[in-house]
């Protein structure tokens, strides 16, 4: 996922005429929507959660092979889903398991928690955010510690992480 796509202009020109008729929407728990019906067909649905990606000005799309169409997201268009920890101390290693089936290891200097105190990271390189669903969070929170001032930190991977809140659309590193 390093280059990003982009929306075919004919898709494009519908938009900014407001005629694109059919909406493709993710919901801030990673439920899948098409017109505001609910997708229940886990293929389509795992096919979508491995399609996402976002374009150059911040549109996150549907993209596989030639085709990219835009969809509405909610929060996040990726979510932590699992947590793994390997090590101790300064070689611990951490790693997270996103919705569209990839793992990889979670750059701890990325970790923010937003306005509804969930907590979120950087992934894909820092092109995406991903929210953690409750029970991962969990696994990382363990670590939680408050300090002196009120603010929060984390101990992980042997750091003390100053544990902010971001934006999620913003890189945090």
């Amino acid at each position: 996922m390093t280059d990003y796509p982009e929306i075919p202009e004919e898709i494009k020109e519908m938009m900014l005429e407001g005629t694109l008729s059919d909406e493709i929407f993710l919901d801030k728990e990673g439920r899948w929507f098409h017109n505001g019906q609910p997708f229940l067909n886990e293929k389509i649905i795992d096919f979508f959660n491995k399609s996402i990606n976002v374009t150059a000005d911040g549109q996150y799309v549907i993209h596989y092979s030639n085709f990219t169409y835009p969809i509405r997201v909610e929060d996040t268009p990726l979510f932590v889903t699992g947590v793994r920890f390997e090590g101790f101390g300064s070689f611990e290693r951490i790693f997270i398991n996103l919705s569209d089936g990839e793992c990889e290891e979670l750059n701890i200097n990325t970790l923010y928690y937003g306005d509804n105190n969930a907590l979120y990271c950087r992934v894909k390189n820092g092109k995406m955010p991903a929210r953690f669903m409750r029970s991962p969070s969990f696994y990382i929170l363990e670590r939680l510690e408050e300090e002196q001032d009120g603010s929060y930190s984390l101990r992980l991977c042997g750091q003390k992480v100053e544990l902010k809140k971001g934006d999620k659309y913003e890189k945090t590193f």
